[in-house]
Parts: C-alpha cells; structure tokens; sequence
C-alpha cells in the first residue's frame, strides 16, 4: 500500500480543512490526542484526504479496577449500576446534556461500571450538573436510576478527587450558599434575586439599568408575572419543614467535617 502525504496548501490544492475530528459524533467524548487524521492523504492513488482518512486510537483499558464497581454496588444510591447495557436512553433523555454536550450520563455509568477513574475525573467540572428531574429514571429500560447514578457519582468525585472538586467548584459553592439561604428563609426560590445575583456575578451589572431589562421588568408588570414573582410568601406549616432541612443540613456539615478531620 503506497502512502503519500501532500501540503496541499503550499501546492495550490485549495481543498478547504475540516476541523480535527468535526465529522465524528459524540467529538465532544473524544480527545485530541486520540484522534489521527492528515490534512491530506493519499493511499495506493486514492485522495482520503479529509474525514476519510480520520482514525480514533484504541481506548480499551483491560486494566480497570472491579472492586471500585462492588463499591458503587454497595452504595444506596448506585445498587443497581450492574443493570445498565448502555443503551444511552438516560442520555437521550437528560435536560442537562444539551446545554453541557460533555454531560454525558451513559459514559459517567460506563466510567463507573469499569472503575476508570482517570477518565472519570476529567469530568469534574460538569459531573455535579444533573438537576435531579428523573426523566432519565423514568425512561431507562432496565430501572438502573440513572439519576441516583448521578448521585452516586458525586460521592465519587468527593472521595477520590477531594481537592480538585474543592477547587472546580468554589464558585458552586457560593451559588449553593444562595439557594439554602432563599429555602430556609422563605421556603421557596426568590427569582428576582436569582436574577440579580446571576447578573452581578457573569459582570453585567449595567445591564440590569439598561433597555432590555427596563423593557423585560415592563413586559412583566403588564401581564402581572412581575407580582406573582414578588409574592413570595411562606409554604403551610414552613416551620416544621425548615427545622427538617437545617437538622439534615447539620447533620451533613458534622459528617464532612468529620471526614476532613476538623
């Protein structure tokens, strides 16, 4: 098999030059090291050039740790991880992945299922997205619960990677801060501060003076969602409930200090 390599760029060929590994689906789960492609790429004659000539490297692991997999098993949230045959509907069906592409539950699981924690941990920054809507538990076809997979999956991140999920996650932090502050405090979310705060940190504080909010606010007085907004309130009975969540949230503070050592 003759092999030839040409700089078609430099010989005038004019062939525009696909970004590396563009044509693959599912790019985002692949690295760039991993992928092997020439711009141009001749082989006995034949211009492969492009997304032809486009190789993923091998990326079997036979060395994976089983007993990482019993301890997922053992857990309460991920008892049933030796159900999932990767089908991907909880993918298909996640609200999260689409706007966070490397989000990727089926591949979180399958990471899980092989023990691979060096793959797992080049996700730290996104494996805390899930938003517990359970649509993924709803439609999986063999009951594994993705959702509490997700859960599962943090306790992972929090054993092994402790310091790079404490680093990742100081903003997360803040943002938790707001939301248990709003919960206890009127037992339910005030959108109007959720607004403001998202606006002060991203840096768009001058925006919220500008046209597009005055008109946004305007439009929402009109239709009277401005007042449903601000009529925030209590739930029934608030008391009992919030005394609930700030016993579980002690509870949940004396075990990770615990765990820390403090």
């Amino acid at each position: 098999m003759a092999i030839e390599k040409h700089d078609k760029e430099n010989s005038g060929g004019g062939r525009p030059v696909a970004e590396k590994g563009e044509h693959i689906v599912a790019r985002h789960l692949i690295e760039d090291d991993n992928i092997k492609e020439e711009k141009n790429l001749v082989i006995d004659g034949v211009d492969v050039s492009g997304r032809w000539n486009t190789f993923i490297i091998s990326r079997v692991d036979s060395d994976f740790d089983r007993s990482f997999f019993e301890e997922i098993k053992k857990t309460v949230v991920g008892s049933r991880i030796n159900r999932c045959w990767q089908c991907g509907m909880c993918t298909a069906s996640c609200t999260v992945t689409p706007l966070y592409r490397r989000f990727n539950p089926r591949a979180f699981i399958y990471m899980m299922q092989l023990g691979n924690l060096r793959e797992l941990k080049k996700y730290i920054d996104v494996a805390w997205r899930c938003v517990g809507c359970y649509k993924c538990s709803q439609r999986c076809p063999k009951q594994v619960n993705p959702a509490e997979m997700m859960e599962a999956l943090a306790l992972v991140m929090k054993k092994y990677f402790s310091e790079e999920v404490k680093t990742k996650l100081k903003l997360d932090e803040e943002v938790k801060t707001i939301y248990e502050d709003m919960i206890i405090g009127h037992g339910r979310l005030d959108l109007a501060k959720l607004h403001t705060s998202a606006m002060q940190k991203s840096g768009r504080t001058k925006e919220m003076l500008g046209k597009i909010e005055r008109g946004a606010i305007f439009e929402m007085v009109k239709d009277g969602r401005a007042f449903s907004v601000l009529r925030l309130g209590k739930p029934h009975n608030w008391s009992s409930s919030k005394e609930a969540i700030e016993n579980y949230l002690h509870k949940l503070k004396t075990i990770e200090n615990s765990e820390a050592g403090v």
